[in-house]
């Protein structure tokens, strides 16, 4: 097949960068750079064989699913029973290799050993044209990484996990270890009653521990696996057996309780390092509402040593389920008392009040309630003591409410600490435990503003009202690294002024300065996310970005379907103004159909025919000139 002068080209270019998967995975090369790894780009994939509408077999190709490193996964349908299913055809410029021929069959070798409810079936093997294909059962519902967009409850975590484990458990039996277990290869199939059932996937890396030293299908010094799901001995030269598997299911357990791994990192060494060298945070000090005894549970899992592991996905299945039947701390009490004090007012008052949900309290009061969207400082008496804390006014109730509700009049306040400090000293001293005296937060007795302190954020205040590039103050072509960079001297210039006396008001505007340098950073600092913001914006210059920086053309059509569906008709424009610009670039007025393409993609910015157009026509008048940092 030619290659491209130009990838932009390309139809099927997927942009290969740092740590790129491989088949669902990454391969690392250790020892060869500073932190002991060495990420190797995969070669980019060339434009596929017509498959869509083609008969393999007995099947007809209706559409495409997927795409990984090592093939395609399609929909069929059987031609007589209609029957559906998922088949996985080895990429055309792979099958010329015969060890990447071996690997793939030996994914199909692994899945007829493993037969169980919770593992992908697998119905048949064959080939066409010289390249190799699998036929498996058809799979509707989701990945556990898109159901898990956030934090779970502990008891759907746990029955997650437990699948999980019995899946495993039916792999470890006839000696295979999955290696890249991580969300991405667990899928969800709706059960009944609302019940999620798990299927298993991806066995393209697994390893039969009974195969022969000379028989192994990775080199000497190479790692396989995903670098935040990867156990210790997978990151060094230590032997891998079902305990590794084990890890990776503490790594799963961990994120799906918390919304985060255990160990992140700018690069996969930072990742890696930190499995063989750093002890993980607790989960329930990351969310205090994970039980403690689960917590427990996890960290065995994650132990450094194999040895100190549970020795089997079994035994790690019932201490999952052991955990949940742990008592329970005591409740916290539905009434208690705060002193409260409003900014520009001289006394604090004594109010009654109770919980609303995890982070919100009423207060009962016949004086008129602060405005809304004003800052108050709580002084909470809890049963374990009294917890200094702020929170924003963001509802009323007036007397008149009061009487027509049969309540008490008042206001609500949302509780703005959100660190995990405050959040696990909340819960421990709602159910009475006593913490050692914190260390005091200055405030001003005075009530006199800081100086110094004001310098900084009056700076801030000119930026947080817009939006998040302009909260970093960044251009909307900003780089992934010039992101991170913004990011990190924004954090450090607000760090020292929490150790100055600061009047409530500019404590209250710090907190919030903190709050917006963080959401930002939580956007712009992600392909995906970053990329849907930057459609919302009409940047398509900021979608480029995100494609250089390693968002797959996968994930982007994937972002595009959640941007269409929230937007609808913007394909259609887009799509006018794209037939413009081929006609005005047909008859050589090339400036304006430049134009036209621009007009495209600042409507739709997420559609790669666009942006391949536009960022053609753009090299070809103007050069490939930099975009500025």
């Amino acid at each position: 097949m030619p290659a491209h002068a130009d990838l932009s080209e390309c139809p099927t270019w997927v942009r290969a960068h740092r740590d790129t998967p491989v088949d669902g995975g990454t391969l690392l090369y250790a020892g060869a750079a500073p932190g002991g790894v060495v990420a190797v780009p995969p070669t980019p994939v060339p434009t596929p064989f017509q498959l869509v509408g083609k008969q393999l077999g007995h099947f007809r190709l209706l559409k495409e699913l997927g795409r990984g490193g090592m093939g395609t996964v399609l929909l069929a349908e059987h031609a007589l029973i209609q029957k559906r299913v998922a088949i996985k055809v080895l990429h055309a410029h792979l099958a010329q290799d015969p060890d990447l021929v071996a690997r793939f069959l030996s994914e199909a070798r692994t899945l007829t050993l493993v037969q169980h409810e919770n593992v992908v079936t697998l119905y048949d093997l064959d080939t066409r044209d010289g390249r190799p294909y699998l036929v498996m059962e058809y799979l509707e519902g989701q990945s556990l990484a898109s159901f898990a967009q956030g934090p779970l409850e502990p008891a759907l975590a746990v029955d997650l996990l437990t699948q999980v484990c019995d899946a495993l458990g039916a792999a470890h039996v006839h000696g295979i270890v999955h290696r890249d277990l991580k969300p991405a290869n667990v899928f969800l199939v709706p059960g009944p009653q609302g019940r999620q059932r798990v299927k298993l996937l991806d066995f393209g890396i697994a390893k039969l521990l009974s195969r022969p030293a000379g028989q192994l299908t990775t080199e000497a010094g190479m790692l396989l696996g995903t670098p935040e799901f990867m156990a210790p001995e997978q990151c060094g030269d230590g032997a891998v057996d079902a305990r590794t598997d084990i890890y990776a299911a503490g790594v799963m357990g961990y994120f799906l309780l918390t919304g985060q791994v255990p160990f992140a990192g700018r690069t996969a060494a930072e990742v890696l390092i930190g499995h063989l060298q750093r002890t993980p945070v607790p989960p329930h000090q990351v969310r205090p509402g994970v039980p403690a005894a689960l917590s427990r549970v996890l960290l065995r899992a994650l132990a450094k040593r194999p040895q100190d592991r549970y020795a089997s996905a079994a035994e790690l299945r019932a201490a999952l389920v052991a955990s949940l039947t742990a008592v329970a701390e005591p409740a916290a009490p539905a009434t208690f008392t705060a002193r409260v004090r409003v900014a520009g007012t001289p006394h604090s008052q004594e109010l009654r009040c109770e919980w609303v949900g995890r982070a919100g309290l009423f207060l009962h009061s016949d004086a008129p309630p602060p405005q809304l969207l004003s800052d108050v400082g709580l002084l909470l008496r809890l049963p374990g003591g009294e917890l200094a804390c702020t929170g924003q006014v963001v509802r009323h109730v007036t007397a008149e409410q009061a009487r027509a509700w049969r309540m008490a009049p008042g206001f609500g306040v949302q509780l703005r600490d959100n660190s995990p400090a405050f959040q696990e000293a909340l819960v421990r001293m709602k159910s009475g435990a006593r913490l050692e005296p914190p260390t005091p937060v200055p405030v001003s007795v005075s009530g006199q503003e800081d100086a110094v302190a004001e310098r900084s954020l009056k700076g801030f205040r000119s930026r947080l009202s817009g939006d998040h590039y302009t909260a970093l103050e960044l251009p909307r072509d900003a780089t992934h690294e010039v992101v991170r960079t913004a990011a990190q001297k924004a954090r450090a210039a607000l760090e020292p002024l929490k150790s100055r006396e600061l009047s409530m008001g500019q404590r209250a505007q710090l907190e919030r300065a903190e709050e917006r340098v963080a959401a930002a950073f939580h956007i712009l600092g992600h392909v995906e996310r970053r990329a849907e913001y930057d459609a919302s914006l009409g940047n398509a210059e900021g979608v480029e970005r995100c494609l250089a920086a390693g968002l797959t053309v996968t994930a982007l059509e994937n972002c595009r379907r959640r941007f269409l569906a929230a937007n609808p008709g913007r394909d259609g424009r887009a799509a006018v103004h794209r037939l413009s610009g081929d006609a005005l670039a047909s008859v050589g007025r090339l400036e304006e159909a430049l134009a036209a393409y621009e007009a495209a993609v600042r409507v739709d910015p997420l559609d790669l025919e666009g942006l391949k157009r536009w960022r053609s026509l753009r090299v070809r008048l103007r050069g490939n000139t930099p975009a500025p940092r």
